[in-house]
C-alpha cells in the first residue's frame, strides 16, 4: 500500500489538538482523589492469588546531567552514595512485595528504565538484579528491556546486561544534528550511539530501540531527514518517534530551551510525515502513535495478530494482567487499581526504609473505566473495534 502524504495531512490537521498518549485508562490527571494509598499490601495480596503473567518494573532516575527536553523523573547526581542509599530502599520496597507472594507468578515482561539505568555502576545494578530475582521467578521467553544512554553505557555493562538475561535495549538519540544537539544538552556522536549496538548485538542482544524527538529548538526538515537516515543505517528493531512535550510549568529545566528556535506546528506535521514516509520506504510498519517496527520485530507480528497491548512502559506483545512497578515515581497496576510511588527521592527513600512501600496515590477501576480502557487499547493497538468482541468481554 502506498503512502499518501496529502490526505495525511488533512486528516491530522483535522484532528489536531492536545490529548493523552493512553498509557492507561483513566490518564492519572484524571484518577480519583480518595483513593486510600495505604490499600497497596491488600492489592497485592489479592494480585498473588492470580496465575496470569506479571510484568515487573523498576524506576533508576539517576542522570549525570540535564537532558533540557527531557519529561521523566530524573535525579542529577553522579555521588555513589546517594545512588547506594537509593538502591538500599529500593532492595526493601522489593523485599516488601516479595512478602504478599505475587513473586509466584510469572514475569512476562521486566523493564529498567529511568533516568539512566546504566548511570549506576555495575555492582549497584547487581545489587538490584539480585534483589529481583530473589523475589520473583521470570517466564522462559519474558522480555527483559533496559532504557541505556550510550554517552555513559560501557561495553563491560552491555556485556553484563546479556549475560544477565536482557534481550532489548533501548537507546535515546533525539537527533543526531549537531546544533540540535547542543540546544538541548545532549551532545552525542553517532559512534558513540554505534558503538552501544555493535557490542549489543555481538554479545546476543537481539533487539534494539532508537528513540527520536521531533519539535526541538533548530530542528529543519532536512537535518531530520539526514538523522533518520542515519538511524536507518543502523537499522535498529524498533524507532519510538516522539512528539516534544514543552510543559516548564512542570518541568522547570525546559525553560532553558530556547523554544522560538523550534519548528512551527506546520513544520512539525511536514517532519512527521516525511519521518513516516522514510520508514515505511525502510520497510518498516507503523505500530501507530509514535513506533515503528521491522516486519519481523514482535510488536509487528502481534499487531497483525490482533494481540498488540498496551500498559505504562508502552506497546507490548506480552499478556499480564498485573504490573507491579518499583522506585520513586513508579507507576504500576495491581490488584484492580492503578498505584504510584512517591514522586520526590528523599519521600521516596524515607517511605520504603520506614514501611516497606511508598505508595502515595491510585485510582481503583470502575467496571466503565475498564470498558472505555478496553475499547481505547483495541483501536490504538490494532486498529480495530470489535463491538461484539468487547460486549463478550464485558
Amino acid at each position: 500500500m502506498s503512502f499518501q502524504a496529502e490526505p495525511a495531512r488533512a486528516l491530522l490537521e483535522r484532528y489536531a489538538t492536545s490529548a493523552p498518549r493512553y498509557t492507561s485508562y483513566p490518564t492519572a490527571v484524571d484518577w480519583s482523589k480518595d483513593f486510600d494509598a495505604a490499600r497497596y499490601p491488600d492489592l497485592l495480596a489479592r494480585a498473588a492469588t492470580s496465575t496470569e503473567p506479571l510484568s515487573l518494573y523498576v524506576h533508576l532516575p539517576f542522570c549525570a546531567e540535564m537532558c533540557l527536553f527531557c519529561g521523566c523523573n530524573v535525579v542529577v547526581s553522579r555521588s555513589r552514595e546517594r545512588a547506594d542509599r537509593y538502591v538500599d530502599a529500593l532492595e526493601r520496597e522489593i523485599a516488601f512485595v516479595a512478602t504478599s507472594g505475587i513473586g509466584r507468578r510469572a514475569v512476562s515482561q521486566y523493564h529498567w528504565g529511568g533516568g539512566t539505568p546504566t548511570q549506576l555502576s555495575l555492582e549497584q545494578m547487581a545489587r538490584v538484579q539480585k534483589a529481583i530475582t530473589g523475589a520473583f521467578h521470570f517466564a522462559l521467553d519474558a522480555e527483559i528491556a533496559i532504557e541505556v544512554d550510550p554517552r555513559v553505557t560501557t561495553a563491560d555493562q552491555v556485556r553484563w546486561l546479556a549475560k544477565t538475561g536482557f534481550n532489548r535495549v533501548s537507546l535515546g538519540v533525539q537527533d543526531f544534528e549537531p546544533d540540535v544537539q547542543k540546544a538541548v544538552n545532549r551532545v552525542q556522536s553517532e559512534a558513540q550511539t554505534r558503538a552501544v549496538v555493535d557490542v549489543a548485538r555481538a554479545v546476543g542482544i537481539a533487539s534494539v530501540n532508537i528513540d527520536l524527538i521531533y519539535g526541538l529548538p533548530h530542528q529543519t526538515l532536512a537535518g531530520f531527514e539526514r538523522t533518520i537516515r542515519r538511524v536507518l543505517d543502523i537499522r535498529p528493531e524498533r524507532v519510538a518517534l516522539f512528539h516534544y512535550a514543552h510543559v516548564p510549568w512542570m518541568k522547570k529545566h525546559q525553560t532553558a530551551l530556547d523554544i522560538d528556535a523550534a519548528p512551527s506546528s506546520d513544520l512539525k506535521l511536514t517532519i512527521f510525515l516525511r519521518a513516516l514516509e522514510l520508514f515505511r520506504e525502510a520497510g518498516y510498519v507503523y505500530i501507530g502513535l509514535d513506533h515503528f517496527a521491522l516486519p519481523t520485530d514482535e510488536l509487528a507480528r502481534a499487531q497483525q495478530a490482533g494481540s498488540l497491548q498496551r500498559n505504562f512502559m508502552g506497546y507490548t506483545t506480552r499478556r499480564g494482567g498485573d504490573m507491579v512497578s518499583l522506585g520513586v515515581s513508579a507507576i504500576g497496576e495491581v490488584g484492580g487499581a492503578f498505584v504510584q510511588n512517591a514522586h520526590a527521592e528523599p519521600e521516596y527513600v524515607k517511605d520504603a526504609n520506614e514501611r516497606g512501600f511508598a505508595t502515595f496515590r491510585g485510582h481503583a477501576l470502575s467496571t466503565e473505566d475498564r470498558l472505555r480502557r478496553d475499547v481505547i487499547v483495541g483501536l490504538m493497538c490494532n486498529l480495530v473495534l470489535d463491538t461484539a468482541a468487547v460486549g463478550a468481554r464485558h
